[in-house]
This record gives structure tokens, C-alpha cells and sequence, in this order.
């Protein structure tokens, strides 16, 4: 059965339908997806209707409001997927609010630059050359992955590593508004690019846009790029197995479980709050009448003794 892919366009979004990425549409045309393009209209639950995967490459200078936000999430949690794009700088850099959707599946877009050393510019290389692969189904057979320009990702429970730098040689650096410039933050091995299964449904990140796009040195035709992209869309429009949605609702209903729990504590600590208050408010009447009565008894002697 053929699947039906959405491009949102409606939020300046970079990944495009144009000829900078005509490669990237022959690759989805290849695999039996049928494209579709959402230029002027919210991501409503009807704009998402019959759509089997959404693609948010790299939005610029506009906002996802909060019911598209909403609908996004609910979309993938009932069976769709969905692909997110970032760039490097991520939404401080791009002024956009990506991190807002991302963050209900586990991710978060950092706003820094990778680089890496090589022989050629040992200083100042932001293409990336990833070797090593994690222990994922789809990634089987990959020798190298190239990937220029790219943002890291932080990542919370329930999203998994896809692509990370080699351990030595490579750090991250962040833009200074003031300065103009870019500045070396932190030297360690990043995360590029995760996935994460939600509900019913799927999620990828990737931090830099390039290797979608037809350039043939950091592009989809570079190395094994395209064998990459082939397997990262035909894993997302598979449909996700029964025993990870059931692990999914058991993780959901424990969470709220916990939530409750901790609703609970919250409530009786202010029971109890309020107990110790009403008793030291007793306490404090009970010696203010004491006090006010050993102070007439006084008064009375004094009054007595004159």
C-alpha cells in the first residue's frame, strides 16, 4: 500500500520540494511514496488526515502554535510518523519554536555548531565523518555517513542515539550575539542525530539538513548517505509492533501513576502544613489568654495594694 508523505511548508521551512533537493524526492519517489505539500495552512487534525508521515525540515523565522503543537503529537501517537529537521544554532539560531514538538518525544535541538578535526583543516571543519554506527536494525551495513553543519541533540527518556561523532577529535561551539562569532564550548563525543517510538508511532531528529539535499560532497549522493536515508524512511512508515505500544501505555499509566503519587504527597504535606500552623495558632491564643489574665490578676493586686 502505497504511503502518502506531507511536506509542511507552511512555517519557511528549508527542506522543500525544490531542485536543490531533487535527488532526496527521486530516493522518496523510489521507495513508493506518494508527496504531498501543505503550503498555507495550520497543521490541523484534518490537514493530517490520511497522512502517514509528516516532514518539518527546518522551519525559519515562524512559530508552531500550540493546537498545531497539540495535533502533532496526537498525530504521531495514533500511528503517524514524523521527521524533524533542525540546523546548527537550532531554534535560537533559526528563531523558531522546534524544540516545543521535539521535546514530547525525548529530544531537544542544542544551539551549538559540531566540528572536527582532519587532515585538511585541522581548525575549523564542520563536516562530519561518522564511522560508527549504534546497534540498530536499519542501520546494518553502513561504512561511513557524511553530515555537514549540524546542531547536537540532547536526549531525555524514551529517545535512542542514530548518529554520533567519534569520541576524540571533535567539539561543539556556540555563537556569541555581541562578539559575532562562534566560540568553543565543550569537547566530547555528540549526538547528531535519535529516533524514538511514541505510541503507535515514530520520530527522527536530525541536526543539519545537508544530506538531504543534492550537494555531492556533503549531500545525499556522498558516501553511504543515501542507503542511510533509504533505511531511516522505510523503518519510519513501518507500523510500530504491538509489544513496544503496550510497553508504551505501561510507561504512560506508571508515569501518571507516579504524577498521582506525587499529587498525593504534595496534598498531605500541606495537611500537614496546616495541622502544625492550627496548632501553633492554638498554642499562641492559649498564651495570649494566659498572658492576659495573669496581667488583670496583676493589675487587680496592684490596684488593690494602693
Amino acid at each position: 500500500m502505497q504511503k502518502t508523505i506531507l511536506f509542511d511548508l507552511n512555517h519557511n521551512e528549508m527542506l522543500t520540494l525544490d531542485n536543490d533537493f531533487s535527488d532526496f524526492l527521486k530516493l522518496l519517489h523510489n521507495l513508493n511514496f506518494k508527496i504531498e505539500k501543505n503550503e498555507n495552512k495550520d497543521l490541523t487534525k484534518k490537514v493530517l488526515e490520511n497522512i502517514d508521515l509528516l516532514i518539518l525540515g527546518n522551519p525559519i523565522d515562524d512559530y508552531f502554535s500550540n493546537i498545531e503543537i497539540k495535533e502533532i503529537v496526537n498525530f504521531v501517537r495514533l500511528g503517524g510518523s514524523l521527521l524533524l529537521v533542525s540546523e546548527y544554532g537550532a531554534d535560537h539560531l533559526q528563531k523558531t519554536n522546534l524544540n516545543d514538538i521535539a521535546n514530547h518525544f525525548g529530544f531537544l535541538f542544542e544551539k551549538n555548531l559540531i566540528k572536527e578535526q582532519n587532515p585538511k583543516n585541522q581548525n575549523c571543519s564542520s563536516i562530519l565523518h561518522i564511522h560508527e554506527f549504534p546497534e540498530v536494525d536499519f542501520l546494518n551495513g553502513l561504512r561511513e555517513v557524511i553530515i555537514g553543519g549540524t546542531c547536537s541533540l540532547y536526549l531525555k527518556k524514551g529517545a535512542n542515539a542514530l548518529l554520533e561523532t567519534d569520541k576524540l577529535n571533535n567539539w561543539s561551539e556556540i555563537y556569541n550575539n555581541s562578539l559575532e562569532e562562534w566560540e568553543k564550548d565543550k569537547e566530547q563525543q555528540h549526538i547528531i542525530a535519535a529516533y524514538a517510538k511514541f505510541g503507535q508511532g515514530k520520530v527522527i531528529a536530525f541536526g543539519d539538513i545537508d544530506i538531504f539535499c543534492s550537494d555531492d560532497n556533503i549531500g545525499i549522493n556522498t558516501l553511504d548517505n543515501q542507503k542511510f536515508l533509504h533505511n531511516v524512511f522505510a523503518w519510519l512508515v513501518e507500523p510500530v509492533k504491538k509489544s513496544d505500544v503496550n510497553s508504551f501505555i505501561l510507561n504512560q499509566i506508571g508515569e501518571l501513576q507516579n504524577g498521582v503519587k506525587q499529587i498525593q504527597t504534595t496534598i498531605n504535606n500541606i495537611i500537614e502544613t496546616m495541622s502544625i500552623l492550627e496548632r501553633r495558632l492554638t498554642n499562641i491564643e492559649e498564651n495570649s489568654e494566659y498572658l492576659e489574665k495573669t496581667t488583670d490578676a496583676k493589675i487587680s493586686r496592684d490596684l488593690e495594694s494602693i
